[in-house]
């Protein structure tokens, strides 16, 4: 992987190597070039997290009176791995093809890092979930890249020991099963603390770039004193925000509804949620005041967001990685430019996790290229209007059917502030071509809850709303096709594997046997669709609905 050229190299090569590697952008030569501040917040959803509300988020409110809020951000699906992705490479994940836990980002595809890495930037990363492990592709172009875990660098060498042994229980995997555990993921002061030591040891007068993982907001939602109290200080009952999603008071598999918390305890757990919210953000605070107290603050790039969003069921479920609603697909999205604007303002034009790529590239300097997908935010932020743009959002998770045949659930939807359209396709192993189970369209206008779906194949809207997909779709087909990639199978990894005890705390590693033994589409009450009603490829160049009647 090419590196950045140490800057004494510029210097002892003369004026003309400088001049030749800034005019390689597209920005003007001499011209300085801001740090950047990248901080992800896992798990949260855009209406806990307005910017809007000092008392859920008090320095990410001060914070906004610099910057710009996009009330319609949304990612490009409802689970950490591919929208990480998605951040780091401006693809969607139907483009960038990292959907599931046993692969890793294709080498072939740049990572943000890299890109800036490579433009001379000095790069630290921090990160709080195993789906962002090196191993997975993430630590690319970082000069340090931190596991920021309790267990820190001794937990990531016991997982890249684990990676290398070929054992299923040699005996490095048993030392990293110790060492593991799913209290290493309270986490937020070691971020601040570790991206604070980074600030410390950086050139002052170079740029840099930092980006923050934030995973305290995901559950469990067990915040500290005094947030644990601070949004439901009346509540005398029994529920906690701990073991949430395999706490049988909360769901249980094995019950009729399988929702078991009552009204008034799921109002509590949404309490603890935003007290999460509001820990995070006082650890934000720290490293904010990290970047005053070196004098960076005002000339960085700051964007804060979250990976997806957090059902508390809207839509029958809990959790996330369930779905495309838009509980769970719309985030948190607040970009200060450098400088700051003269007011904060609040933007409504649908924006995308792919966009923040290009916008950052935008702001250092670097061209953008035709394989990306998203597009630069920077005219928005300088008092333009964004042209809308209709979204494509993805979901692949394990499916285990009555019959406990197994295949993979695959949801896609198109997505715009007006409309959404939800598709819902199922493909059980040997069996071929995947087939549709349902589809959902909601008027966001009339429905922004996305309750009442019109199912109607002969609908007007339906039959746009599909083509339109369809033609986005092939987009993404096109750049796909186009575009140097690394075989499949060289992209196998063994780290969900081996972290699958944690993540199954987390629901993830339970999809299978938990939520995969009864059909989706009957968990919305939408009867499955007969193949022969409708095409069954995904893939193909479909036709809308109601033509293929």
């Amino acid at each position: 992987m090419p590196r950045r050229t140490p800057p004494h190299i510029f210097r002892a090569l003369g004026p003309l190597a400088l001049a030749l590697s800034v005019a390689s952008c597209s920005g003007s030569v001499g011209q300085d070039r801001p740090d950047v501040l990248l901080i992800s917040l896992d798990s949260v959803r855009a209406d806990f997290l307005d910017f809007a509300d000092p008392e859920t988020a008090p320095h990410l409110h001060e914070l906004a009176q610099r910057g710009m809020v996009f009330t319609e951000a949304v990612s490009g699906t409802s689970w950490t791995l591919p929208s990480h992705a998605q951040m780091f490479t401006g693809m969607p994940p139907a483009l960038h093809c990292l959907q599931e836990g046993d692969l890793t980002l294709d080498p072939m595809i740049p990572v943000l890092p890299e890109l800036l890495s490579e433009a001379g930037y000095q790069t630290a990363g921090f990160y709080t979930c195993w789906y962002l492990a090196k191993e997975y592709g993430f630590g690319r172009g970082f000069d340090h890249y931190r596991n920021s875990m309790r267990g820190g660098e001794h937990l990531e060498k016991a997982l890249a020991d684990a990676v290398a042994e070929d054992s299923e229980m040699g005996d490095k995997r048993l030392e990293f099963r110790r060492w593991s555990g799913l209290e290493v993921f309270v986490s937020s002061p070691t971020v601040a603390e570790n991206a604070t030591a980074a600030l410390a040891q950086m050139e002052e007068d170079e740029p840099a770039f930092v980006f923050a993982h934030f995973f305290d907001p995901h559950y469990d939602y067990i915040p500290p004193q005094p947030y644990d109290t601070k949004f439901d200080p009346d509540y005398t009952g029994s529920m906690t925000g701990k073991g949430f999603w395999d706490n049988p008071a909360i769901w249980d598999q094995r019950k009729d509804p399988r929702r078991q918390i009552s009204d008034r305890d799921l109002d509590h757990i949404r309490a603890l949620y935003r007290g999460e919210i509001a820990w995070t953000d006082r650890n934000i605070g720290l490293l904010l005041d990290a970047l005053r107290e070196r004098g960076r603050l005002d000339d960085t790039l700051i964007i804060v967001t979250a990976d997806h969003g957090e059902e508390f069921f809207e839509h029958g479920n809990r959790g996330h990685r369930q779905n495309l609603f838009d509980e769970t697909l719309r985030v948190p999205l607040l970009i200060v430019p450098p400088g700051g604007l003269s007011s904060p303002e609040r933007r409504d034009e649908q924006v995308s996790l792919s966009d923040l790529l290009p916008t950052v590239l935008d702001y250092v300097g670097v061209e953008t290229r035709a394989t990306w997908h998203g597009r630069t935010l920077r005219p928005a932020l300088e008092g333009q209007t964004l042209p809308t743009r209709a979204l494509v959002a993805n979901l692949v998770v394990p499916l285990v059917e009555q019959d406990r045949s197994t295949g993979r659930a695959m949801w896609d939807a198109l997505r715009t502030p007006e409309e959404k359209l939800i598709r819902l396709w199922a493909q059980t192993e040997g069996s071929g071509k995947p087939t549709l189970r349902t589809f959902l369209y909601y008027d966001l206008q009339e429905d922004p809850g996305e309750e009442r779906p019109v199912r109607k194949m002969s609908d007007p809207r339906v039959r746009r709303m599909w083509k339109a997909l369809e033609h986005e779709l092939d987009v993404i087909r096109l750049k796909h096709r186009t575009s140097p990639r690394t075989p499949p199978g060289e992209l196998m990894t063994q780290v969900y594997e081996i972290v699958s005890d944690d993540l199954a705390h987390l629901g993830y590693a339970g999809l299978e046997g938990q939520e995969g033994d009864v059909d989706p589409a009957q968990r919305l009450g939408a009867t499955p669709i007969p193949p022969s009603r409708i095409g069954a490829d995904p893939n193909r160049r479909g036709k809308a609905p109601a033509e293929a009647e």
